[in-house]
């Protein structure tokens, strides 16, 4: 059978199926080009933040107070415009808005319409204690009264049955008047006069709860704090996306953290609400700092905490990583064996390890912390995360004799090389999808990606110097390269031979326990336009769950370079119930159907772009006729939301359809949108 036969039948398949006429079948190798803009997929911590535009005093509460001049907070946005970052991700400290009483306004204003006037998305982390209480003497006063007053006056924690906020329970009612301001449609937005969907629509309640320094109440009271803030911001935004405080992964964390689900679990068996409202988290947050190989990792570790306990599986974020330096202010003072930290090729380094080996373990979304250094963790630590030295009004420590602690003002304000190698990554990681990846143990590291436009090939040395060969998917390819001073230089390479010769370095950081590398040698990343959708290198093994090229039929896998010729999600009924089954149709001629993805995406609006979808089913090994069958993945949704679907097919030579341009099935979800706030809108990814 001929590819056009074998897309026939599928075609017929798909007709059968459904009843309806069948989608023409796309034409293989026409995708369309990735698009330019911020990468969704990162963002930065700190581009501004509320401890920069207010100041506490220890005999009477806060005022508002500048630390910088306007004209650097212009620059920092302009260097977050141009990181290719996304989001910004900064805390709105109870203590620091609610003064006397009263809610100041007008420094977390200014943030918020700063965020939106330069086109990032804003990541609010609701932290802190009532006015005048630090964080870690113990829970809000009234965390445990009811959250709401029913219409008859009575207290209820059930959004679905509330008329309003309980004002005796302090928490409650402040996270509620701050959802209600700066919501999509909320009060600033409605003042400003923005359009739909500018305002916060993604919030994280506390951060690192799990350490002292942060929260000292019990893994208990804080599911308390948790759910009482989930259950407000949801009634007042019923689309918006809450997750818990990042969770520092120190040596302690997964048991804390499982303290935390299992007091969830105990709510749940006491009351419907946690497990009616997905136990009061949309995304599970966690914070893995230094060591790259953690983001490889941690992720997996963090499902199966919430697999081994019963919750459903939940999109990981990573609201902090990063790497500081020891070579420059406010670092340590020139000590290269600074236990953690690194010099600047390193941390450049770090981050085109760190951000692909996030995407490869199906990270949602990442921030670095920092953009700049501001104080870091001072006094004490001398923390240099930042992608940005810190301008030179911003001196966090009184200098001392050793003249590494004093800021260099030839240099204040400008970017590290870390900042570059960001650029570059944002910039070629956007629409990426995982392909392959190598293991680990391999003495280096290759995860490839696919982009509708090009092939995007990461690499490094675990062990020595080498050079490695990379299969050909096109002429040339974009080189992007770290030099050992932390220049980012890019060139173009030509294959030779149908491969590419790339030289790896060898580790330089050896300050992690034991002298072992932090950070792995220095990264390349090849970049083949014109090469999307294309078959991946056989040098690299296939990602976790994804079966590799069988060792049948070897030779005809290898010479097959053509996509699937269809992956169709069938079309939905006009309304469906929660719970439904999505049914994808495919074909392929080559060597054989291997793997599907399938997309969502929440409307009202049409998804446009690679990044408005999420993975939300995948299937590997195909479970059917290699040559044409179908498969189904579960999916629920909410009362009343409309989502549209589409579908990727991947056989086992590696080959994978083009992200179609448009949605191939939606629906709405019976019943009504639960609570007041805003119209719906599709989630922030």
């Amino acid at each position: 059978m001929t590819i056009r036969q074998t897309a026939g039948a599928t075609l017929g398949l798909l007709a059968g199926l459904t009843g309806a006429a069948a989608p023409a079948a796309a034409e293989p190798g026409h995708a369309p080009a990735a698009q330019a803009g911020p990468n969704p997929r990162f963002g930065l911590v700190h581009v501004d933040g509320l401890d920069l535009h207010a100041v506490r005093f220890p005999d009477k509460p806060p005022a508002d107070r500048e630390a910088l001049p306007p004209d650097v907070v212009a620059d920092r946005y302009r260097r977050a415009a141009e990181s290719g970052a996304g989001w910004n991700r900064w805390s709105l400290y109870w203590d620091l808005v609610e003064r006397a009483g009263q809610m100041s306004w007008a420094a977390s204003d200014g943030i918020v319409a700063r965020d939106v006037a330069h086109g990032l998305r804003t990541l609010a982390v609701l932290q802190g204690n009532q006015p005048g209480v630090a964080v870690m003497d113990g829970a809000p006063e009234g965390l445990d009264a009811g959250i709401f007053t029913t219409a008859g006056g009575a207290l209820t924690d059930d959004p679905a049955q509330a008329a309003a906020v309980n004002p005796a329970n302090r928490w409650a009612a402040f996270v509620d008047a701050v959802v209600e301001r700066y919501r999509p449609g909320g009060g600033l937005a409605q003042a400003r006069g923005w359009g739909a969907g500018a305002g916060i629509g993604a919030w994280e309640i506390g951060n690192e709860p799990n350490l002292r320094a942060f929260w000292r109440g019990t893994p208990a009271e804080y599911a308390r704090y948790l759910e009482v803030a989930y259950l407000v911001i949801e009634r007042r935004d019923p689309e918006a996306v809450v997750m818990h405080g990042g969770i520092a992964d120190d040596a302690g964390a997964q048991a804390w953290y499982g303290q935390l689900l299992d007091a969830l679990k105990a709510r749940a068996a006491a009351s419907p609400l946690p497990a009616r409202h997905g136990y009061y988290f949309d995304k599970a947050a966690w914070h893995w700092y230094r060591s790259p190989s953690l983001l490889e990792t941690g992720p997996d570790r963090a499902r199966a905490l919430l697999a081994e306990r019963g919750i459903p599986a939940k999109p990981i974020w990573v609201t902090e990583a990063g790497l500081p330096i020891w070579a420059e202010h406010p670092g340590p003072c020139w000590d290269p064996a600074s236990p953690g930290r690194a010099d600047l090729a390193e941390q450049a380094g770090y981050i085109w390890q760190a951000l692909p080996e996030a995407l490869a373990a199906g990270v949602e979304t990442l921030f670095y912390f920092q953009l700049y250094d501001d104080c870091g963790n001072g006094p004490t630590s001398y923390d240099a995360f930042g992608l940005v030295r810190n301008h030179a009004g911003n001196q966090c420590w009184a200098p001392f004799d050793r003249p590494c602690w004093q800021m260099d003002p030839k240099v204040a304000g400008t970017p590290r090389p870390a900042y570059a190698a960001f650029q570059v990554a944002a910039r070629e990681l956007r629409g990426a999808r995982l392909v392959r990846q190598t293991p680990a143990a391999a003495g280096g590291r290759r995860i490839v990606f696919a982009r509708p436009d090009a092939r995007v090939t990461v690499a490094w040395s675990a062990a020595g110097a080498q050079s490695v060969a990379v299969d050909a998917a096109a002429a040339s390819a974009t080189l992007h390269t770290i030099d050992l001073a932390g220049a980012v230089t890019s060139r173009t390479l030509a294959a030779a031979g149908g491969r590419y010769t790339v030289g790896l370095a060898a580790p330089s950081n050896h300050n992690g326990i034991g002298g072992r590398p932090i950070v792995a040698g220095l990264p390349v990343i090849l970049v083949e336009r014109g090469a999307g959708g294309v078959r991946v290198d056989a040098g690299a093994a296939a990602a976790p769950g994804v079966a590799g090229p069988s060792s049948a039929g070897a030779a005809a896998i290898a010479r097959d370079v053509t996509p699937p010729v269809l992956a169709v999600v069938a079309p939905l009924p006009a309304t469906s119930p929660r719970r439904l089954d999505l049914t994808v149709v495919a074909g392929d001629d080559g060597s054989g159907l291997d793997a599907f993805l399938v997309y969502a995406a929440r409307g009202p609006g049409l998804p446009r772009l690679a990044e408005d979808w999420t993975v939300v089913g995948t299937v590997r090994p195909w479970p059917a006729d290699r040559r044409a069958g179908q498969a189904r993945v579960a999916f629920e949704g909410k009362p009343g939301e409309t989502w549209y679907f589409t579908a990727q097919a991947g056989d086992r030579a590696g080959n994978w359809t083009a992200l179609p341009a448009g949605a191939q099935a939606t629906t709405r979800i019976a019943g009504a949108v639960r609570g007041g706030g805003s119209p719906a809108r599709a989630r922030p990814r």
